[in-house]
């Protein structure tokens, strides 16, 4: 290790403990690769947080080591799981091989039969030697054929549960874990599939940012655990109120995006107001004590998708329409007049 990764490394666990995060593997490695500025998402994460909340909690951690560095373990996970699923499938070719290696020993015992029939004088010594050779190779025939099907069962039970472990595993990896919404990396897998999508198909897609109001308030307040209920919230009743093929994604701290296909700016504007009013409707209130805090607003930017542009330009258009309906006074929906 060169003098200045020991550097990063005494930086990284410095910071653990400035921050009161135990020193877990994967805290470790997301503050070593934010002090080798080795990824620059990752430090816009820990900087946005720091600034707002002058500490990282753990949960935030997590998102941000799931929603940056979570693509590796996702890797190893999804080839674990494949490796897994060859094993079994070469299990079954093996058992496959066997049986037709058998099948064929029985032809072969049966062609042997039929010749020693086609004698002009078969003995009745030689006859039942010859039966007795057929009966057996008939129970060996039927018992390997019953351990076979035992053993395709069970390796039909085993790989129908490691497809299922797989789907599950691709799933989880798309989810953020705290809102049950799609993660960062789900959003802009979606929104790349979606614009060329909407491009070849000269339909419209429309983009929603956005913004919790003053959302720092409540971790101030209240405490980071109101913070997170309040995040599930929004994340549940952006979900409730979108349909078919629209996405619910967390951007990114008290951040989401909503992505509308086959629909206008006019029509983006209306919904991203339905979806303002029901998380206005909805009142926090301590678990405990039932005390209410407060209702939460959203500020809102909308564009929709020019055929030619790229997606940063996109969410950078839709981004500056949201610091507008903050700049206006919050709890609002702007538009992105869309260039000609």
């Amino acid at each position: 290790m060169s003098q200045q990764e020991h550097h990063w490394a005494r930086q990284a666990l410095q910071r653990l403990e400035k921050e009161g995060l135990p020193p877990l593997p994967k805290f470790y490695e997301m503050f070593y690769i934010y002090y080798a500025g080795k990824n620059a998402n990752l430090q816009m994460a820990i900087d946005t947080l720091a600034r707002e909340f002058g500490s990282i909690t753990m949960q935030q951690c997590e998102n941000i080591y799931n929603a940056h560095l979570g693509i590796d373990n996702e890797h190893k996970a999804l080839n674990d799981a494949n490796t897994a699923l060859e094993a079994e499938l070469k299990k079954v070719m093996t058992m496959i091989d066997e049986a037709s290696s058998g099948t064929k020993k029985f032809d072969a015992t049966l062609t042997s039969f039929a010749g020693d029939l086609n004698q002009e004088k078969p003995q009745i010594d030689m006859l039942k030697i010859v039966v007795a050779r057929v009966a057996q190779e008939t129970k060996t025939m039927a018992d390997q054929n019953k351990r076979l099907q035992e053993r395709l069962k069970d390796s039909t039970d085993q790989i129908s549960e490691l497809r299922f472990n797989l789907d599950k595993t691709r799933q989880e990896s798309l989810q953020d874990p705290l809102t049950e919404v799609g993660n960062r990396k789900f959003f802009d897998a979606e929104v790349e599939r979606l614009v060329k999508e909407a491009a070849t198909n000269g339909e419209p897609l429309s983009l929603c940012m956005i913004d919790i109001d003053f959302f720092k308030k409540f971790n101030d307040n209240y405490g980071h655990q109101v913070g997170d209920q309040v995040l599930k919230l929004v994340g549940r009743t952006l979900k409730e109120n979108v349909k078919g093929r629209d996405v619910v994604a967390r951007y990114g701290g008290e951040e989401f995006a909503v992505l509308l296909p086959q629909t206008r700016l006019e029509d983006a504007g209306r919904v991203a107001n339905l979806l303002r009013i029901s998380v206005g409707n909805k009142r926090i209130t301590r678990k405990n004590t039932q005390e209410t805090l407060g209702t939460i607003t959203l500020s809102v930017g909308v564009t929709q998708y020019r055929i030619g542009e790229t997606v940063g330009t996109m969410i950078e258009r839709a981004d500056t329409a949201l610091y507008k309906a903050k700049g206006d006074g919050r709890n609002q929906v702007a538009m992105a007049v869309l260039p000609q």
